[in-house]
């Protein structure tokens, strides 16, 4: 694996571009930050996964008044541009159709050691719903501009 910080550099390699659109969503819905992609040198420099990230648009620092101030606008970070309209497109339609209950299972995993309390985990579960609606149509924006099938 090596760690590369720009997001395009290995862009056309590899199906990387059919990668990159669930990590756009992903990046847009949770508000990412501090982006640090793997890459394995042993197999056309497909990219894997990333290496840890900051998340909620502050890391471990994020609070709910942080995130209520973000609400549904666009977390631009990432270039779309780089990957796929069908993957983007797909990804769209995934993120579409989460429900509250999906999020909620998934934040409902946190540690209690985490010292993050129920009611924040719940509302966190409710500002995600609400982002995602926004995230689908941000990522159908970009396939629609994509040069890439």
């Amino acid at each position: 694996m090596v760690e590369v910080d720009d997001w395009g550099l290995h862009a056309g390699r590899d199906h990387n571009r059919d990668r990159q659109a669930p990590i756009i969503g992903l990046w847009d819905l949770c508000l990412g930050e501090d982006p640090q992609w793997l890459h394995r040198l042993d197999d056309d420099m497909s990219m894997s996964t990333f290496d840890h990230g900051l998340w909620f648009g502050g890391g471990a620092n994020w609070t709910l008044d942080d995130l209520r101030a973000v609400g549904t606008r666009p977390w631009d970070d990432l270039d779309g541009g780089v990957a796929s309209a069908a993957a983007l497109l797909e990804t769209a339609d995934r993120i579409d159709a989460l429900t509250l209950n999906d999020i909620r299972s998934v934040t409902g995993t946190v540690p209690v050691e985490w010292d993050t309390t129920q009611r924040e985990l719940l509302e966190l579960a409710s500002i995600l719903f609400v982002r995602a609606e926004g995230v689908a149509q941000r990522l159908r924006t970009a396939a629609a501009h994509s040069r890439f099938a």
